[in-house]
């Protein structure tokens, strides 16, 4: 149960060191498409607040502390970790500018997490099991930022930016309600893969698949509050599914004992 608990808090800490340093090279790639934008005109690096050279060094302490934590994590990983973080994490904000689908790419640099993280913690590749996480990730990652998208639609024509919220128009829901359902498939084909159990079943993956498609057909992805509304909310199903895994775990350490 310790070790449990020291991987949770290990990998918590590392996918936030992460985030902050996407956001920070996002931030500094997009400040001129950023002051085009109401909502982001006032981001720090945007507005001049912080310079380039001062968002240069927090990002250089970021990813010190990021490829540090890679090299704990074993020769692998650390590997997947060099790989992986540069090639997708320091590319994505450049996608917009490129194609329409900025947002399956972020799900794609976010589901590089899921074979890091398994190489890590067991020592091994099932390429079962880490295509379906991969898939599962991508696809909710995708949804949610299409989402976040959505409050920008109007400003980032205006301003020559491409994404997924503009390119689907209308048919953002079915669009969406694909990414919910191969999310909710993938994640269940996991589950029986790695011989989880009904709390997982049904806290983990189901609960947030119904909770998703709530969200994606009832939002007004018109409304630029609203979706930002909707965009917060994915947290709720993100930790439906760990409460799923925790649920399960200690189901199982039940089973056993008795």
């Amino acid at each position: 149960m310790n070790e449990v608990v020291k991987n949770i808090l290990f990998y918590a800490l590392l996918s936030t060191l992460v985030h902050c340093a996407g956001c920070v090279i996002n931030d500094m790639l997009d400040r001129d498409f950023d002051r085009k934008i109401e909502r982001s005109k006032n981001r720090p690096i945007a507005s001049g607040t912080v310079t380039r050279t001062e968002a240069s060094v927090l990002l250089a302490v970021l990813v010190a502390a990021i490829f540090y934590m890679f090299s704990t994590a074993g020769t692998t990983a650390l590997t997947l970790g060099v790989v992986g973080l540069p090639a997708c994490g320091g590319t994505y904000p450049l996608m917009k500018r490129w194609v329409y689908w900025p947002s399956l790419f972020l799900g794609f640099a976010a589901s590089l997490g899921v074979p890091f993280t398994w190489v890590a913690t067991t020592g091994q590749f099932n390429w079962s099991m880490i295509l379906n996480l991969a898939i599962a990730s991508c696809c909710w990652s995708c949804l949610y930022d299409i989402i976040y998208a959505c409050q920008d639609k109007k400003e980032d024509e205006n301003a020559g930016v491409k994404s997924m919220a503009v390119r689907l128009g209308e048919g953002i829901r079915p669009a969406l309600s694909l990414f919910d359902l191969t999310f909710f498939a993938c994640l269940l084909w996991a589950g029986y893969l790695n011989g989880q159990h009904l709390p997982f079943y049904v806290m983990g993956v189901l609960a947030p698949f119904l909770l998703c498609l709530w969200h994606i057909w009832s939002f007004d992805h018109n409304d630029p509050q609203d979706s930002w509304k909707t965009f917060q909310a994915s947290r709720h199903g993100a930790a439906m599914v760990c409460v799923g895994l925790v649920a399960d775990h200690h189901f199982k350490l039940a089973s056993l004992a008795g």
